[in-house]
């Protein structure tokens, strides 16, 4: 599973992460908090802790990360064959 420094917020958005990306795949897409559906006066801050830990972990990639105004957008991100089975055993978890 994903780190998350304790902050269930940041585990929460880094399934949605994942959950999305498995949507869009194979297809690369710009990640922002707003094509997540991401709520919250720090949600841009919580996709940039979700995202880096999970670029860490190797369950995802993106091309480059843009910032304008303090917002975050991801560009071509895609989640990996390791980010699959990542989100796989935390369904399995969950169930």
């Amino acid at each position: 599973m994903v780190e998350d420094d304790g902050d269930p917020h940041r585990a929460r958005t880094a399934r949605r992460v994942l959950e999305q990306l498995f949507r869009w795949w194979p297809a690369p897409r710009d990640v922002d908090a707003d094509a997540l559906g991401l709520e919250g006066a720090d949600r841009d801050s919580a996709l940039l802790a979700a995202m880096e830990t999970l670029c860490d972990a190797g369950l995802v990639m993106y091309e480059a990360v843009v910032v304008r105004a303090g917002v975050p957008c991801f560009r071509d991100a895609v989640i990996t064959p390791s980010g699959c089975a990542a989100l796989r055993a935390m369904q399995r978890d969950s169930s």
